[in-house]
């Protein structure tokens, strides 16, 4: 028994010479010479800045990104009304993340006077509010609370439109949702 231990531990300790030696090696070898960095110098400051102006032509307007916010919005009332309150979670977290993707493509806009409306300030209260209140109903599984806080967060929603110079934008409860391939009815338990 003796003999198969100590077998073991030279067996052990050869294992961890030569992972050493092949891990310093690796090391070695993935690391960059000065001679490659020469080769590939940085990136100049104009071929950085044409890189961020066609990024700045490809990125999608606004209103791209407020389409995809009115689909989730629409398809979160359907679920509410419906009382499937996984899948109402669901969609108020899309809506909340696509609001926050409209925020980040143009943080300032310009109302109807030319004024800088900082945008963020305004989704900090709304998220605060309304929004977290439309969040705690769905929690709650409170369908009444659920329809005014919905409501209410149109209210914000219209407010925003508002302050950015775009009254004409005045969003409502939908008729009919805009998602006809996903079932809105809960799952059987």
């Amino acid at each position: 028994m003796k003999t198969i231990m100590k077998d073991r531990a030279v067996l052990f300790l050869f294992l961890g010479i030569f992972l050493g030696i092949l891990l310093s090696s690796l090391g070695h070898s993935l690391a960059p010479s000065a001679k490659v960095m020469a080769q590939n110098p940085a990136p100049d400051l104009a071929a950085m800045q044409a890189d961020i102006a066609h990024l700045k032509e490809v990125v999608p307007s606004q209103s791209h990104s407020m389409t995809d916010v009115g689909y989730q919005f629409a398809n979160l009332w359907f679920a509410g009304k419906d009382k499937n309150w996984p899948l109402a979670d669901f969609f108020l977290n899309e809506s909340r993340q696509h609001i926050v993707w409209t925020i980040r493509i143009r943080p300032i806009r310009k109302d109807a006077a030319g004024n800088s409306v900082d945008l963020k300030p305004i989704f900090d209260v709304i998220n605060n509010g309304p929004l977290k209140n439309l969040a705690d109903s769905i929690q709650a599984k409170d369908e009444p609370k659920f329809e005014a806080s919905y409501k209410k967060m149109l209210n914000g929603c219209f407010s925003c439109h508002v302050a950015s110079g775009k009254p004409f934008l005045r969003p409502v409860v939908p008729q009919s949702p805009p998602q006809t391939i996903i079932s809105f009815a809960p799952q059987p338990d």
